[in-house]
């Protein structure tokens, strides 16, 4: 830990021991204003101690949880982008969301949010709903996990060994930098090269992995919102226009059709700058949603266009750093 870091941590701990952070974030509250809202965004919660898939444990979880409820008005992202729309946002507003679909947001992270009376919503990439499949690039981090080879060469050029833990994380790291750059098709080739390269996993890695659609029903019933994440994930930037519809319309089409009822909300895949583009933006209208997220860091305010609304936050695991970076980074948003 930094001399900076330790600093921070201290004042924070400080802070919210002496209870100075409720009007702190009060004040916070006050000087974003109306109409303005931050997005935290999630992927897995669970404690399996997996570097190579990572997770929010699970009590870290609950510790923001309960501290967004003491402190937040927490909405659904397409509710707030709707009442943004109108000028009425909440002054403490923010939104919950996960992406991808992974079973653990119904099994650790849905029961938290009942008990705290919050709400999210989950994106749904479709491919993998209920099909025994798993995310790409769940699959690559799993076979550079798994693999007996002791180095790999790397997609355009290098190579990296894979003598240690430490050496294949990084390996995953730049293998999904460079995949992510390439046209999709081409990025499609790389990859089923490179895992077949590495040594495929077995099927038991992907059982339970991902929601079903029955799964997908008891979140909804537990309160949460459903949005599209695409079919396949890929980066809607390295496709054609036709293979990105069929990505956007499609997902959003099997969400309505399992469970009968209209989806508003629309998440980038990788969500960058460089992921999207307006036209991609164009088709997220044209199918028919009402708002869609990116990650891209910072506060909604009343000039952030709706297809293009920021999420992130501080990921600290300890509680009293998050809450006050929490504050700070809604305060250096406005």
């Amino acid at each position: 830990m930094t001399l900076r870091a330790a600093a921070i941590r201290a004042v924070a701990t400080a802070t919210y021991q002496t209870g100075a952070i409720r009007p702190l974030v009060a004040a916070v509250n006050r000087a974003t204003g109306a109409a303005s809202f931050s997005v935290l965004t999630f992927h897995r919660v669970n404690d399996d101690g997996d570097p190579f898939l990572p997770a929010l444990p699970t009590r870290v979880f609950e510790g923001w949880v309960s501290h967004i409820a003491r402190h937040y008005r927490v909405l659904t992202v397409e509710d707030l982008a709707a009442q943004a729309a109108r000028g009425r946002v909440p002054v403490n507003a923010l939104a919950l969301t996960f992406d991808d679909g992974y079973r653990d947001n119904l099994t650790h992270a849905a029961p938290i949010l009942a008990r705290y009376g919050l709400t999210a919503t989950v994106f749904l990439t479709t491919g993998f709903i209920g099909t025994g499949e798993i995310p790409w690039f769940d699959r690559l981090a799993i076979a550079f996990r798994s693999t007996g080879k002791n180095a790999v060469a790397l997609p355009g050029g290098g190579t990296a060994p894979l003598a240690s833990v430490a050496d294949r994380l990084r390996a995953v790291e730049a293998t999904l930098g460079r995949l992510k750059r390439l046209p999709d098709e081409e990025r499609r080739a790389r990859l089923e090269d490179l895992i077949d390269h590495l040594g495929a996993p077995g099927a038991g890695e992907r059982k339970g992995t991902m929601l079903s659609w029955d799964d997908v029903h008891a979140l909804r019933g537990l309160g949460l919102s459903v949005g599209a994440h695409t079919v396949s994930h890929p980066i809607l930037a390295r496709m054609s226009a036709a293979s990105a519809w069929e990505e956007i319309h499609g997902s959003k089409t099997a969400i309505e059709r399992a469970l009968g009822a209209p989806v508003r909300g629309f998440a980038y895949p990788n969500g960058g700058p460089d992921d999207y583009t307006p036209e991609t933006a164009a088709l997220v209208r044209e199918a028919g949603f009402a708002c869609a997220v990116t990650t891209r860091r910072g506060l909604n305010s009343p000039g952030t266009p709706p297809f293009e609304l920021r999420r992130g936050g501080p990921s600290e695991f300890h509680l009293p750093t998050f809450a006050l970076k929490l504050a700070y980074y809604r305060l250096r948003g406005a």
